[in-house]
């Protein structure tokens, strides 16, 4: 027994706890053969052969001790959020602190997010650090890891090999874009209940109306002190209330309305022109794309949802989601930026599994009472064109004309007449937009330089 554990500590110890491996076993069986032979035929040119090719093999095994343990890879993402159609850019830094060069090191990236990866071969002088940069475009929405790494380095003859893992990684969370959804109205709807207008006017908007003077029972938030100051009355603020309510927006995620869409691919999105995998060398140093994020009914639907929140948001509504894939999304109405942040955090990684129809995911929503209904109008994207959904939209207007719309996700444009007519009779808008069409972005990726490489090895760039 403490004789296998002396083998494993020498072990241990030889291969810096598995790190290094010769890479040919077979090849450094010649320098003991030689000895061998040179022992039992003692001849002067078989021992030198012998000793030289002994010594060779512990110089290298020695090298790759030496360099392997002292490099230090360091990578950092400038941002752990994007939009598709940006660029991700991480800054890397290779750090030699051994006095021998590290002639190669092969770094392998594991990182899951499509059309990217920091593969690469660097090299570095002894106590040497140098740095690069990899970039790609975010060609497809989700959440992805950066990570982990492997990276591998050998002597200058390649006897032996130091290998390492980093199995730290990073998080980054691509969201989904947002476009200009033109000749759009979005449903008003009206404030709920039966509140007299004197209490009404004594909830806050961000609009005052006037000022009046101070009664019994208003806020003493509400009072306008420089009026008071200049006047010596007390006054107070009346508001203007909004003229709609919440605007909720029903995204249709049942797997069933998505038969016919086409899987996301993995390796870029369609419409990209080009490549951004590893470091292939190539006279193009830098690609240029094409963002088209609306090439499947699942994806136009998630741009469709989350520009309609931004636009409603951009005019002041409160504005609330509601879908199921699987995992209900919810989220409260509310206003601003930091609202918008949730709707595309509840977008980021949806998919088209659920398991209810959008009939079913609005009913069971009012059901619970999650969502409020009165005075609140809704949107509702989907692709399902059969109007299996119209009873739960007509049930939510409850008579009130204009308090409901549909933004219809097609094949082809001619494919929703007859379900435009029959949200027509019901008093529901409609808007149609076509798998494929692109639609103009709010904040679209500006155009990266490229720099080419002509065959004098001269560097051109390029718009």
């Amino acid at each position: 027994m403490q004789f296998r554990r002396s083998i494993t500590s020498i072990r241990e110890w030889l291969t810096l706890g598995g790190n290094i491996r010769a890479v040919q076993p077979w090849a450094l069986l010649p320098g003991p053969l030689l000895l061998l032979l040179a022992l039992a035929a003692p001849y002067r040119w078989l021992f030198f052969l012998a000793y030289a090719y002994l010594i060779v093999s512990v110089a290298a095994y020695w090298w790759v001790r030496r360099v392997g343990p002292r490099l230090r890879l360091h990578r950092s993402l400038r941002s752990a959020w994007a939009q598709v159609g940006d660029r991700l850019e991480e800054e890397w830094e290779l750090a030699n602190h051994s006095r021998l060069p590290a002639l190669w090191l092969e770094i392998d990236d594991a990182s899951t997010m499509p059309g990217y990866s920091g593969r690469r071969v660097a090299s570095a002088e002894g106590g040497e650090r140098r740095g690069w940069t990899t970039s790609a475009v975010c060609v497809q929405r989700g959440i992805y890891s950066l990570g982990p790494l492997q990276a591998r380095t050998a002597d200058p003859l390649g006897l032996f090999s130091y290998e390492w893992h980093q199995g730290g990684t990073r998080q980054i969370v691509v969201y989904p874009p947002l476009a200009r959804l033109a000749n759009v109205h979005l449903p008003w709807g009206q404030r709920g209940g039966t509140a007299r207008a004197e209490l009404l006017q004594q909830h806050a908007t961000p609009s005052v109306g006037g000022l009046r003077e101070y009664v019994p029972g208003d806020l003493p938030s509400h009072i306008h002190w420089p009026t008071v100051a200049h006047t010596g009355r007390l006054m107070v603020k009346e508001f203007d209330q909004e003229r709609a309510g919440a605007l909720w927006i029903a995204l249709d995620l049942w797997a069933g309305a998505y038969q016919d869409a086409r899987p996301p691919s993995t390796s870029g999105a369609p419409g990209m022109q080009g490549h951004a995998r590893g470091t292939l060398q190539s006279s193009v140093m830098r690609e240029t794309f094409t963002i088209q994020p609306w090439d499947t009914p699942l994806e136009l639907a998630v741009v469709v949802a989350a520009s309609l929140a931004a636009q409603a948001l951009s005019d002041g509504r409160l504005v609330g989601l509601l879908a199921d894939d699987g995992r209900r999304r919810l989220v409260h109405p509310g206003r601003g930026p930091r609202q918008l942040w949730r709707i595309l955090e509840e977008l980021v990684d949806a998919r088209a599994a659920g398991a209810f129809p959008l009939s079913e995911v609005i009913r069971q929503g009012r059901a619970s009472r999650v969502v409020v209904s009165d005075g609140a109008a809704l949107a509702v994207v989907t692709p399902a064109l059969d109007g299996a959904w119209l009873a739960a939209l007509a049930e939510w207007q409850r008579g009130r004309p204009g308090a409901a719309m549909a933004l219809l996700i097609v094949a082809t444009p001619s494919s929703a007449g007859a379900l435009e007519a029959r949200l027509a009779t019901i008093g529901a808008a409609s808007y149609t937009f076509t798998v494929g069409q692109a639609l103009p972005l709010l904040n679209p990726p500006r155009p990266q330089a490229t720099a080419r490489v002509s065959p004098l090895g001269r560097v051109i760039m390029g718009a």
